[in-house]
């Protein structure tokens, strides 16, 4: 394409394109290849360029560290033959970096661009308006420009500014040439095609400028900014790596061509995937310092910025120092995020001496609240060697971990409790510390540790992984993680999802003869145990009055609002008092067949209603308490009058205990509440009401055979309602039929 003239007094305006420092300019015709300084403000009128800053780049030297950047995915790469383990920790920072450089230049290697190693030479388009028109014909410049002395560049064809009805956008590229499969032929077109080659070492940091508008009487110095459009890949070492020699790390499964868009900056990426591999023979004696370079600095990994494709993988394959075979170590990457213009760097940490696993390996947790009992396995850790095991944080919920043996009562019936609470003097509950456990969970040496994983409610679409991450000695570095799979809710019509793995079959409850007596004798018990069961029953009972004082009444409220307990059918007798106070508990008679359960549970269409009022019912969960405490206790005997189905596991109460609960202390005492007190009344899973079943559906754990609802039969102190294939009809409540709680999408 010739050069467009204009009128020779025109003022040129110098296209800048730098990586580390503004430097406007412009030159003067007669001198454009004769001098390098002092080049601002001088009028020309054809085009030149030099080069200018961008945030996005590399500024800060070619120092890595993860402070720089932010960690994006923590996995652990597994061997198929062997307990190896590499840990691999993920971190993304800005701009494209390699330590290793220093000045070499870019043109012959597949290596980042810095500051100091500028391509020689970039291809520059322009397209150009004449009175606002597009046109579409030609480029006004279609050229590479080479470096002709101190950040000064130029075309070896002169081009000349076109005058003040004329305005152009400029774009521009480097590397110039053999870069893109296809670039750009006329105006219409504004897409870069390119595919990654296969060799590392051939694999560019592309960079593309493209600025605002610009008049074609500009006549001014123009800075031109130069993006990196690619994502860098690297490997370093942690600081727990064994001797052995890393034989190659590779990328596996991942998106390698599609084309990039000048006008918005983006990539859109073809499905095709493909595999990349470096081999390395990276020698690694065990006292690595951490962030040692595993990979070369030029053979690092210039991908296409993408989100994972399902498949991905990470590879490293490393030979063992003491017995020289290869271990093949991977792990799968799929959803991690390759961000454009960044640098993601992998740090590996290989500790085949230790393995920690759960029990049950990759266990499956339902979508509820849910505590996993399991033991942590440790192996090969020398005693005294101190471990840590960190849990994450989950939706702005923290997993938390604790020993089995120091769960509360509560927790070991099943209840995930949250957090300890009492009353203070404002009027308000206070929480005073956590009922389960923390996220970090510590010990010393080999053997095997039963802990419970408490896992809040996965109420996303997906199931999510929960990883727990461990450490030795304090080291900051994670040597292995430990993976929960958690579902998420089956969602179904009217904006509600049921959990997904079946439990045990229980009756619906509340079903008894009008004579139906729980009679226990405590007094083959030993003392202290029958005060205590004693202590316990007076307290419970005193609920109802304490309710209307003015002492604690404003407690009882917060607690339970208008479902205050009435234990009016427990009775009790005890020995050993002196007027009335103290003593021990010797019988403990609970009266169920003269409560009448009419009216209790009967919406068609409020589960949550139901649930909490076949749990609430007279206080039916202190009673409960009340049987799990004597049950506790060796040498009581248990006597029933009548026929009736016992109180303690009912479907609803298989449903509250998936709910998040508080402990609240009272007197000395503690009461269960839903988390959040009485502003909390229904429990976010419960057992559906008939009309909440309809279309209810997991096709990968699918419904099978009869379920509860919350419905009761109308005036019908025997009979629920169950569904099955979503259609409901009356069953007996003491059938024993499968539960699946629900919840209403947020």
């Amino acid at each position: 394409m010739n050069g467009h003239k204009k009128r020779t007094n025109l003022t040129a305006n110098g296209m800048a394109a730098v990586l580390s420092c503004v430097l406007l300019f412009s030159c003067n015709n007669e001198d454009f290849l004769e001098r390098d300084g002092d080049i601002a403000g001088n009028a020309c009128d054809n085009i030149c360029f030099g080069i200018s800053p961008d945030g996005n780049v590399q500024t800060r030297g070619n120092a890595v560290s993860d402070v720089d950047g932010y960690t994006s995915g923590q996995f652990v790469l597994r061997s198929g033959d062997s307990a190896d383990t590499l840990c691999v920790r993920a971190t993304v920072s800005d701009g494209i970096h390699s330590p290793v450089f220093g000045n070499q230049q870019v043109a012959t290697r597949g290596i980042p661009v810095t500051k100091d190693n500028f391509y020689d030479s970039f291809h520059v388009l322009a397209y150009w308006k004449k009175n606002g028109t597009l046109v579409k014909e030609q480029f006004y410049m279609n050229a590479d420009v080479t470096k002709k002395g101190n950040n000064l560049w130029s075309s070896d064809r002169v081009y000349y500014w076109p005058g003040a009805e004329h305005t152009l956008q400029f774009y521009a590229w480097a590397p110039a040439s053999g870069t893109f499969k296809t670039t750009p032929t006329t105006p219409k077109n504004t897409e870069l095609t390119y595919t990654v080659p296969s060799d590392a070492a051939n694999q560019k940091d592309i960079v593309v400028a493209s600025p605002e508008e610009t008049p074609g009487d500009h006549n001014a110095a123009q800075s031109l900014t130069f993006n990196h459009i690619c994502t860098a890949i690297r490997f370093v070492t942690g600081s727990q790596m064994q001797p052995g020699t890393i034989e190659s790390v590779a990328l596996k499964g991942v998106r390698y061509n599609g084309f990039y868009d000048l006008t918005n900056g983006k990539w859109t990426l073809n499905d095709e995937v493909t595999d990349f591999t470096q081999s390395l023979d990276k020698e690694m004696s065990g006292s690595e310092t951490d962030g040692t370079e595993v990979a070369t600095g030029e053979a690092t990994f210039m991908m296409l910025p993408q989100t994972l494709p399902t498949g991905a993988k990470v590879e490293v394959v490393f030979a063992d120092g003491v017995t020289g075979e290869n271990r093949t170590l991977e792990a799968p990457v799929a959803g991690m995020k390759w961000p454009q213009g960044k640098t993601v760097t992998y740090k590996l940490s290989i500790s085949p001496e230790y393995e920690f696993k759960l029990e049950n390996e990759n266990p499956v947790l339902d979508a509820h609240y849910d505590i996993l009992l399991t033991k942590l396995i440790v192996s090969d850790v020398p005693a005294g060697k101190a471990w840590t095991v960190t849990a994450p944080t989950l939706n702005k919920e923290k997993v938390t971990i604790q020993k089995q043996d120091d769960m509360n009562s509560y927790a070991k019936q099943g209840y995930w409790t949250a957090n300890y609470a009492h009353g203070t003097t404002s009027g308000k509950l206070e929480i005073i510390g956590s009922a389960r456990g923390e996220t970090v969970y510590q010990g010393t040496g080999s053997g095997e540790f039963p802990i419970a994983v408490f896992v809040p409610e996965n109420i996303g679409e997906t199931s999510r992984t929960v990883e727990l991450s461990v450490r030795l000695d304090g080291s900051d570095d994670i040597v292995q993680t430990l993976a929960i799979t958690q579902l998420a809710p089956a969602w179904y019509g009217n904006g509600i999802g049921c959990e997904r793995i079946e439990g045990e079959k229980v009756s619906w409850g509340f079903s008894w003869d009008s004579d139906f007596k729980l009679i226990y004798d405590l007094t083959s018990c030993d003392n202290d145990s029958r005060e205590s069961i004693r202590q316990y029953v007076e307290w419970t009972k005193a609920l109802k009055a304490l309710g209307d004082s003015w002492l604690l009444g404003w407690l009882i409220d917060a607690i339970f609002g208008d479902d205050i307990p009435d234990l009016s059918f427990v009775d009790m007798e005890k020995s050993g008092d002196f007027i009335g106070l103290g003593g021990k508990a010797d019988k403990i008679t609970i009266n169920l067949g003269s409560l009448s359960t009419s009216g209790v549970a009967e919406s068609m269409t409020d589960g949550q209603k139901n649930t909490r009022e076949v749990y609430n019912f007279n206080g039916i969960q202190f009673v409960n308490e009340i049987i799990n405490r004597i049950q506790n206790i060796p040498g009581y005997k248990l006597a029933t009058v009548g026929n009736g189905v016992f109180p303690t596991n009912n479907a609803s109460i298989v449903c509250m205990k998936l709910n998040s609960w508080d402990i609240i202390e009272a007197n000395n005492e503690y009461i269960l509440s839903l988390t959040g007190g009485s502003e909390v009344m229904d429990p976010k899973w419960y057992l559906p009401a008939t009309e909440e079943v309809a279309g209810i559906n997991d096709t990968e754990y699918p419904l099978e055979g009869e379920y509860w609802t919350s419905t009761a039969v109308k005036d019908d102190n025997q009979h629920a309602y169950k569904h099955s294939d979503g259609s409901t009809s009356s069953e007996s409540r003491s059938r024993e039929l499968s539960v699946r709680a629900v919840r209403k999408k947020p």
